[in-house]
């Protein structure tokens, strides 16, 4: 049988884009379980430890390239190759040692006239649309990335149709090239549905009543102060409020301080017993969470394509979420899911306070996960479109 060799390049994954490793590892868990027999996959990445326990099949190829790994000697070296001859002829090597014959998720120059067709991938245009949040010479290199992507590359992969439809409103791409992957995690739901480990948890962290779930990285523009004026506002009017129990990093790169100042805050307005800060917990127990959380909360002024989101349609969660566009792709359909504004806190205390007297006098353990396996099975069809229609290009061309 004729096998067909197709890259993922990746670089840039690090434990400050958890959302990041977890769509790649999915990617590799996908394709190693349901891509067609004469399809091999080579994952070229700078970060191979993050894959290492998939374990994946002689299908699955992991390659650790140095010469990825941003401002290294060898990606300071191989750049300059690339600014000398408008080829990426090291990266170029390697994919020809490989017989790969098309690469997805990163442009490399050169390739298409080597007969390598590339698809890379834009996950948002949050520089567009949050540019206050970038130096403006990084706003310029993502600008003058997304016009070379647009202008020569052979197609490009969106996470949403609402970065598909900035591609075309703000850069003028052409939407035939445009393809669109909706990401949707796995999730092992047997362990999650359990009552020991629930209670095993629950206690690890101090869970005693029921909680609205914020999985949110404290990064400025995923705008947990909304939650705290909500939690204020309900507590100055002795409105009743759910405990609010939030994870994740709590480094902002871009905003030194700025997590310092916000937990200060909340200890200042006396919002400490209402809104529970765990930072960053084991993934299981983050999930064991969600699952059995009254609501998933996200307040987030911007997303590319929230897992969380994802997370928690595959358990059958409600959602309050910020009313913007890709939040409102996210749960179009969905009864169970309530928009409010990015600056709205009336609106979202509102909604809490719903949730608090409809769930008045339950149990922390009294809400369970209904999980949903048909998100993650219909990404997986997305994903295997497009791998079928990257192979069939590449049976044209030969």
């Amino acid at each position: 049988m004729t096998v067909l060799n197709i890259a993922i390049a990746v670089d840039g994954l690090s434990e400050h884009w958890l959302g990041g490793v977890n769509y790649f590892r999915n990617l590799v868990t996908v394709f190693d379980a349901a891509a067609d027999p004469g399809l091999r996959l080579h994952l070229l990445t700078d970060e191979p430890g993050f894959f290492n326990d998939l374990h994946p099949s002689p299908r699955v190829m992991v390659h650790a390239l140095g010469m990825l790994k941003r401002k290294s000697p060898a990606w300071v070296l191989r750049k300059a190759l690339v600014l000398a001859t408008g080829r990426d002829t090291q990266l170029l090597a390697q994919l020809k040692h490989h017989d790969v014959r098309a690469v997805l998720f990163k442009y490399v120059e050169g390739a298409s006239a080597a007969g390598i067709p590339t698809l890379p991938w834009i996950p948002d245009f949050q520089f567009k649309h949050l540019p206050e949040l970038f130096p403006p010479s990084v706003v310029d290199a993502l600008q003058r990335k997304a016009q070379l992507y647009i202008r020569h590359a052979d197609g490009l992969i969106l996470s949403s149709q609402a970065a598909c439809d900035d591609a075309v409103s703000l850069f003028g791409a052409d939407r035939r090239k445009l393809h669109v992957l909706r990401f949707a995690p796995k999730v092992n739901f047997e362990p999650l549905q359990s009552a020991s480990l629930r209670d095993e948890v629950f206690a690890r962290h101090g869970i005693a009543r029921p909680y609205v779930f914020l999985p949110n990285q404290y990064w400025q523009h995923k705008n947990h102060q909304v939650v705290v004026r909500a939690l204020k506002l309900l507590r100055d009017e002795g409105r009743p409020a759910p405990l609010i129990v939030s994870t994740g990093k709590t480094e902002d790169p871009r905003s030194a301080g700025y997590f310092t100042e916000f937990e200060a805050g909340v200890r200042a307005q006396g919002l400490s017993a209402d809104y529970r800060i765990l930072g960053v917990i084991p993934r299981q127990d983050m999930l064991v969470l969600l699952a059995h959380s009254l609501a998933v909360l996200n307040p987030s002024r911007f997303e590319g394509w929230s897992t969380t989101v994802e997370e928690a349609k595959s358990l059958g969660k409600p959602l309050l979420v910020s009313d913007i566009a890709v939040h409102r792709e996210q749960v179009a359909g969905r009864s169970d899911a309530k928009c409010f504004g990015t600056d709205d806190a009336a609106a979202l205390a509102a909604l809490l306070e719903g949730l608090a007297r409809r769930h008045a006098g339950d149990a922390a353990t009294s809400h369970p996960p209904r999980p949903d396996p048909t998100l993650y099975t219909a990404f997986t069809a997305q994903y295997m479109a497009l791998l079928k229609t990257v192979a069939s290009a590449q049976e044209v061309a030969a």
